[in-house]
């Protein structure tokens, strides 16, 4: 079947697209701060190991993380999130059906599962990644990660997509190093700061009130009733 030259050219023109993205370096995923940038990081390496094992596949899910990318940037998260979702399964060859007579009475729950590691050094480069970001969140001061951090970290994940497995894991070595250093040192300057002295709380006095004891108590005890005395003195059960 021949194709129309104004076909031909879209088609050539999309797969030129396609090549160019394909070739184009991943975007760094964004640093930990919730289960949106984990689920995000999670998809790099899905893609990452699609590249290996599945390019076709790495390829499809490689837009998916570009758009989970832009839009955790653009703060709309929940897409973010569907998306991040998309490229992990997209990553993901095709399953074969399962043999099976009588389909389950149960649905059974769906759970993404990440492509399969093809070599010991990406698995190696991928553990040392994986603790650099995790090493962020405590890096010093809560909330703040120093720009050379970043850069480091925007680094060891280039190298990893790129397959140049002992660039990532000497890069996610120096952001632990790192952040190491500076956790500890904010901890030394933390422990030789004045501390404010606390204000005693005053104390108001106290009476405890005694145990009651097995003896009977004096207050609830009946009042005995006199005896009924006769007219003329004598006792009223009397003469006999």
């Amino acid at each position: 079947m021949k194709l129309v030259p104004a076909a031909a050219a879209v088609l050539a023109a999309a797969l030129t697209l396609m090549n160019i993205a394909a070739a184009a370096p991943l975007p760094t995923p964004p640093p930990p701060g919730g289960p949106t940038s984990t689920m995000i990081f999670d998809a790099m390496l899905a893609v990452a190991r699609a590249a290996s094992s599945n390019p076709s596949a790495a390829q499809t899910a490689a837009f998916s993380y570009q758009a989970a990318v832009q839009q955790y940037n653009a703060g709309d998260f929940d897409r973010a999130r569907m998306s991040a979702i998309a490229a992990i399964g997209q990553a993901m060859p095709a399953p074969l059906p399962a043999p099976s007579i009588v389909p389950p009475a149960i649905p059974e729950p769906v759970y993404y599962q990440m492509p399969l590691l093809r070599a010991a050094d990406q698995a190696d480069a991928e553990s040392y990644l994986a603790l650099a970001r995790r090493a962020m969140l405590l890096c010093g001061a809560a909330g703040s990660n120093p720009p050379a951090v970043m850069q480091q970290y925007a680094a060891a994940s280039a190298a990893l997509n790129a397959k140049n497995y002992g660039t990532s894991r000497a890069d996610s070595q120096a952001v632990i190093d790192y952040c190491a250093a500076a956790t500890q040192t904010l901890a030394v300057q933390a422990a030789a700061a004045p501390q404010v002295p606390s204000t005693p709380i005053p104390m108001t006095s106290y009476h405890p009130v005694p145990l009651a004891t097995l003896g009977p108590d004096p207050a609830l005890a009946p009042t005995p009733t006199p005896a009924r005395q006769a007219p003329d003195g004598g006792d009223a059960k009397g003469r006999g």
